[in-house]
């Protein structure tokens, strides 16, 4: 297997790159332009990256190869002066343990303040000097790398002089398995199981990690994915099996130093569960026996390159810089720019025909009926045993591989039922649209739009912002509103059923998503700039073609029982209690007359578009733009006047309030809101805010191990109100409690320096910057603007400029004496 893998990969690699040349010849990869790699004088090896993520701040780490991190290493650690400075430890801590080496983690560094800066350096290298083994320094975020350079000089000579004797990557040597390894645990999970199936293959030689053959491993792998889930999907919906979580993963050699795993995992009841498995195992044996036909692979290709080039222009946070580098020290993981990645995953010298075949020789030599595999339960068994379980697998997998099913899996069917002729439009008035940026058009039947041009991305994103929302629907339960959102995917529309306008969608690159707020809705997403007219044709089918599906909504509502309710969902119903229109999803308020519900809604939202606005921001020509719009937009129905925003109330807790609960990730949640007015400055003022409620928070929860993270948020709707999020994951969640509380307190009274208000401030307003720059963020402030009536962005800067240290300490203050919902998960 490990030779025939091998080979596959190397000659796509080859293909790919259009060099015929043996696989150990194959050129290296470039290195992404922000990282900058070398030796200290001591031996060490050293990562350092400028990067935009995050103005005055960067994440250190120091690897240790070869050494796991022991008890007196973790009890040992001196955290006082990091947590003084709002260096708190990530969820387990410090100290990870990466397939036995150590890897210390300090994030969110301030290095704007020169001092907390030396003294971070200082306890770096004090880490680096109590080892001999093989260490690593690394640093991302904002840093000039030249100055930084010169301070690692002068503090590695605190270092005494490692010597490496390898590093050649970890040792390692394919093992394979002939006999199949079965996991049977007996978990209380009520009426529910997870089945997990993996199979292990070899890991990239070391010396071909930092070649194309790598690259193509993840390529197959994505591909492998996109294909079996959609098979699987399709399979268990026409079986009737409902199902909580299905989940593809694949376990590369950038991210262990063992043998490389592809796996799926499925959770259902325990009704389900071994038909589920045969499920899974008789579609791996299809792809293992037959392959997949051209079209359908041509299909899957075109669903993922939305997905690549989406993922490719997305920046790396600091963090994900770190996790880069420590990667390539440990297990030899390239240091390419994801555009390599994208560049090679589009690269159009190679036929379909070609490709297909070799993926199909890929999944043939990885997938086998016994052979490298491990089939994994997790449920209350009581009758299950090993062999019996193995028997039934072996089954599926038998019959899989026996009848080729005479099903179509390709994402393509018959559109002809999306073709409309509207009645022609012209476009009546124009003017600057001071949000975006761009211009506003208004065409005669009174649809309006909004575009606005920024090149190089090859995609757009765009949202059909429609008037009136949630509180216009009369007899909600609580917690039934939230579902009305994934209501919309649910419709046949087009002359195609609800799952082939979904996969319709896919294969050409187009994402979307509905959003039901209290007062708007919104259908938003990306697509790739050429398939403007194909979306705008969908809108249509949605907003007039549309008819309900039955059969998908109950397959929507069987599923959608096995949710479990995020801790910010929990939190915001005990902060609101009773309160009908919640947009948050309680799984318990779902029921059959849900959808009835939504279909006079979207009836009522689609029938005046005009009060509304379509909004287009990306990498869009104006002529071609105008062009489909006048074609299209005259087939929305308008209808004079505006939607009608329906008085509702609420009465969020008075006080304080705290739960403990038994599931869930361990740790402390809270939530603290308020009535605070919503205007641009506060909106700047909530994200400084957000960063000094941590800070003190890690002060105050030194010691305890609890990481800490802070997010914020406002609500417009019926009352406008300030929110802040708190999540403290980790054991000893209840006697930490006092402390957190501390924290809190401590924030809302300290005065802030003049150096920590300007860097927050400096923070805060780059990171506004950066972010408006992306069309994604444009379109949500354009939303924002038209569907609350709130500008928050156009003057951020006069905004920023607006906060102060007394504003600073009453928006805390409000914070800290208003409502506040605590949970405990032991």
């Amino acid at each position: 297997m490990s030779t025939r893998l091998f080979s596959i990969l190397s000659s796509l690699a080859c293909l790919l790159i259009s060099i015929i040349v043996p696989a150990q010849t194959l050129p290296s990869l470039p290195v992404d332009g922000k990282i900058v790699k070398g030796t200290l004088r001591c031996g060490v090896a050293y990562y350092m990256v400028k990067n935009d993520d995050r103005k005055g701040y960067a994440d250190f780490a120091v690897v240790r190869r070869g050494e796991a991190p022991t008890p007196a290493t973790r009890e040992g650690f001196e955290t006082g002066f990091l947590s003084r400075s709002g260096i708190g430890p990530r969820p387990g801590g410090f100290f990870q343990d990466h397939d036995g080496s150590t890897v210390l983690h300090l994030d969110r560094v301030p290095v704007y303040d020169a001092n907390v800066l030396d003294s971070t350096l200082l306890v770096t290298f004090a880490q680096v000097a109590a080892s001999r083994a093989d260490e690593a320094v690394i640093v991302a975020g904002d840093i000039d790398p030249a100055e930084f350079k010169k301070k690692m000089d002068i503090f590695s000579m605190l270092v005494p002089q490692h010597f490496v004797e390898n590093s050649s990557g970890p040792d390692y040597v394919w093992e394979p398995s002939v006999m199949p390894c079965v996991i049977l645990k007996n978990r209380p999970m009520g009426n529910r199981g997870l089945v997990r199936v993996s199979y292990a293959s070899p890991r990239t030689p070391h010396e071909l990690m930092n070649t194309a053959q790598a690259l193509v491993t993840g390529i197959f792998s994505r591909e492998m994915e996109a294909i079996a889930l959609h098979r699987i999907r399709r399979n268990l919906r026409d079986a009737g099996i409902p199902y909580g979580r299905l989940e593809f993963r694949y376990l590369g050699s950038a991210e262990t130093s063992g043998d490389e795993e592809y796996s799926v995992e499925i959770l259902t009841d325990r009704e389900h569960l071994e038909a589920a498995m045969k499920i899974v195992s008789g579609t791996l044996a299809g792809l293992d026996e037959f392959g997949v036909p051209v079209g359908e692979f041509e299909d899957a290709k075109k669903v993922l390159t939305a997905e690549m080039t989406d993922w490719g222009s997305r920046p790396l946070t600091n963090g994900a810089y770190v996790d880069r580098c420590v990667a390539h020290f440990l297990y030899g993981a390239n240091l390419a720019p994801r555009s390599e990645e994208t560049r090679l995953f589009a690269r159009k010298n190679l036929a379909d025909s070609t490709e297909t075949r070799l993926f199909n020789r890929f999944t043939t030599s990885l997938l086998s009926q016994l052979s490298n595999l491990t089939l994994e339960y997790r449920a209350r068994l009581d009758t299950l045993d090993e062999d019996n379980a193995l028997f039934q697998y072996n089954l599926a997998y038998l019959y899989g591989s026996t009848f080729k099913e005479a099903k179509d899996y390709s994402w393509q069917r018959d559109t002809s039922g999306l073709e409309v002729s509207c009645p022609r439009v012209k476009l009546k008035d124009t003017r600057d649209e001071p949000v975006s940026g761009g211009v506003l058009w208004t065409f005669s039947n009174g649809i309006r739009v909004v575009y606005k041009q920024v090149s190089g991305s090859g995609t757009f994103n765009y949202a059909l912002l429609l008037g009136g929302g949630l509180s216009g629907v009369d007899g909600l339960v609580e917690g039934e509103g939230g579902y009305f959102g994934d209501m919309l995917s649910l419709y046949d529309a087009g002359g195609l059923s609800a799952s082939d306008f979904r996969d319709h969608l896919s294969v050409n690159g187009i994402r979307m998503d509905t959003k039901v707020a209290l007062t708007f809705t919104s259908v938003s997403g990306f697509a790739p700039s050429s398939k403007l007219p194909t979306l705008l044709k969908a809108l249509l089918a949605l907003a007039n073609k549309r008819t309900v599906n039955r059969g998908e909504f109950d397959i929507y509502l069987r599923n959608a029982a096995w949710a479990h309710e995020s801790m910010e969902d929990r939190l915001y119903s005990f902060m609101y209690p009773g309160f009908s229109y919640t947009p948050k999803k309680y799984p318990a308020a779902l029921n059959p007359a849900t959808q009835a519900k939504a279909a006079q809604f979207y009836e009522s939202r689609f029938s005046r578009v005009n009060d509304g606005m379509l909004v287009l921001v990306g990498d869009l020509d104006e002529a071609a733009v105008r062009r489909a719009l006048l074609r299209y937009v005259g087939g929305f129905r308008t209808q004079k006047g505006s939607s009608s925003r329906k008085s509702v109330r609420y009465q969020p807790q008075a006080g304080s309030s705290t739960h403990t609960l038994q599931d869930g990730v361990k740790g402390l949640y809270v939530r603290l809101d308020t009535e605070y007015p919503l205007s641009g400055v506060n909106y700047v003022l909530a994200g400084v805010g957000t960063e000094l409620l941590r800070r003190h928070i890690v002060q105050a929860l030194d010691g305890t191990g609890l990481s800490t993270e802070v997010t914020a948020g406002f609500h417009s709707y019926p009352q406008e109100r300030l929110w802040m999020y708190i999540a403290c994951e980790g054991d000893g969640a209840a006697e930490a409690l006092p402390a957190l509380r501390k924290g809190i307190r401590a924030a809302a009274s300290s005065p802030v320096s003049a150096k920590d208000l300007a860097a927050l401030k400096a923070m805060v307003e780059a990171d506004t910057q950066r972010e408006l720059s992306e069309p994604e963020t444009l379109v949500e402030a354009v939303v924002a603007r038209y569907g609350i009536g709130k500008d928050m962005v156009s003057h951020f800067k006069e905004s920023v400029s607006g906060i102060t240290s007394a504003r600073l300490g009453d928006m805390l203050s409000s914070l800290a004496a208003g409502s506040t919902v605590e949970i405990v998960v032991e």
